[in-house]
């Protein structure tokens, strides 16, 4: 997470991305090529970030056993769907699997019918080495089964534009929903031709 310097006293305040509300990322990483990721998700159908080109989309990491911050950090995403209304259908959600035991087909499935996750909320799974490639692109490290006070899983939403470059992060489990919203809707908005003569 990137900080802008504070004086003695205040508050560290995040580095906002260029016109964005999510957390900066850093030089050399901002802007680059997303990392691709083609898995299952727990609906039974292929996901290729590939497929997305043309939509801006969001990326957290996720278990379906999880107790207290995955389900918070879907309700912000889930609200940050609702709040884009109509504008939503031009956008994507990803939750990859932290917990390959844990996430089976039908826990996914159940997980995504109790908090009303909407078909653009994609919930990716697989083994763990088809996982471990996307951890390691994102920095992620996985939840240990059985050992939860060991695990060090990120809690962390990235941002996609629709070139599929990484724009931005918000740091998981707080009230992003609007943020995430607004972002998504300047995303989808880049991607809209210009009339002529515009500036």
């Amino acid at each position: 997470m990137i900080y802008t310097a504070v004086t003695r006293g205040e508050k560290a305040e995040p580095e906002r991305a260029p016109q964005l509300r999510a957390n900066a990322l850093p030089d050399g990483l901002a802007g680059t090529p997303a990392p691709r990721i083609v898995l299952d998700d727990g609906r039974g159908e292929r996901v290729d970030t590939a497929d997305l080109a043309g939509r801006p989309y969001a990326i957290t990491f996720l278990y379906t056993r999880c107790g207290d911050v995955c389900p918070l950090i879907g309700q912000e995403l889930r609200g940050a769907l609702d709040d884009l209304g109509p504008a939503a259908r031009g956008t994507a959600v990803l939750a990859v699997s932290v917990d390959p035991e844990g996430d089976t087909p039908a826990a996914v499935r159940a997980w995504l019918k109790r908090h009303r996750m909407p078909a653009n909320f994609r919930y990716l799974i697989g083994s763990t080495r088809r996982l471990e490639p996307v951890w390691r692109r994102y920095f992620v490290s996985p939840q240990i089964p059985g050992r939860p006070e060991t695990s060090t899983h990120t809690a962390s939403i990235w941002l996609v534009d629709a070139r599929g470059r990484l724009r931005g992060v918000y740091p998981g489990g707080l009230a992003v929903a609007p943020d995430i919203a607004h972002d998504l809707r300047k995303l989808i908005d880049e991607e809209r031709p210009r009339p002529v003569g515009a500036t």
